[in-house]
This record gives C-alpha cells, sequence and structure tokens, in this order.
C-alpha cells in the first residue's frame, strides 16, 4: 500500500465502487491515518458488506462511512458511522428520461 501526496492533518476522502469485505479500504485508512491525515471518510455506491466488513468499517477508522442502497443493507449490518443514501430520485428521473425520449446524461451535468 503507497501514498502518495502529503495528508498530515487534512481530512481525507476516499472513493470505491464496492465495499465487499472492507479489507482494502480499511489498509488504505489506517496508512491515512498512520500518515497524519485528521479524518477519513468512506465512500461507496455498492454496499455487499460479507464478513468481517462491518468489524472493519466500525473500529474507529472512518469518520463516517456513506452508501447508496443500491444493494439493501440488513439491520445487523448497521453501525454508528453508516449513512445510507437513497437512489430512487436517480433512478425515477432516469425513467421518466427515458420514457419520453430525453437525454438522461443530461441529469448528471
Amino acid at each position: 500500500m503507497n501514498l502518495i501526496g502529503d495528508v498530515k492533518g487534512k481530512v481525507a476522502v476516499m472513493v470505491d465502487d464496492m465495499i465487499d469485505t472492507a479489507g482494502t479500504i480499511a489498509k488504505g485508512a489506517a496508512l491515512l491515518h498512520q500518515e497524519g491525515a485528521r479524518e477519513v471518510y468512506a465512500c461507496s455506491t455498492h454496499a455487499v458488506f460479507s464478513p468481517p466488513a462491518i468489524e472493519r468499517l466500525s473500529s474507529g477508522l472512518f469518520q463516517e462511512v456513506i452508501i447508496t442502497n443500491t444493494i439493501p443493507v440488513s439491520e445487523q449490518n448497521y453501525f454508528p458511522q453508516l449513512t445510507v443514501l437513497s437512489v430512487a430520485n436517480l433512478l425515477g428521473e432516469t425513467i421518466w428520461r427515458v420514457h419520453d425520449d430525453c437525454s438522461v446524461s443530461s441529469t448528471f451535468q
């Protein structure tokens, strides 16, 4: 694991498409803390959360773990730092745009 740049005293935001066991993102967060990051946040689209993900994510490495609800999160996988954002409006808007033969890509501009 390598870090490029200076994170001392800074807030670090880690972004990944998926968190499965959280091994890689937890190792990255540990390195960021070791190098002096003040806070570390994790953001991911898909939260698979296979064991031991919850233990790793709730261990104090992360100020907050932000995910979307593209995969349902069971109640036993909730922890205090977890924030779940809904993709419902985005999917609904996309369906309307396709139905009305409008641009979907303009949603993201």
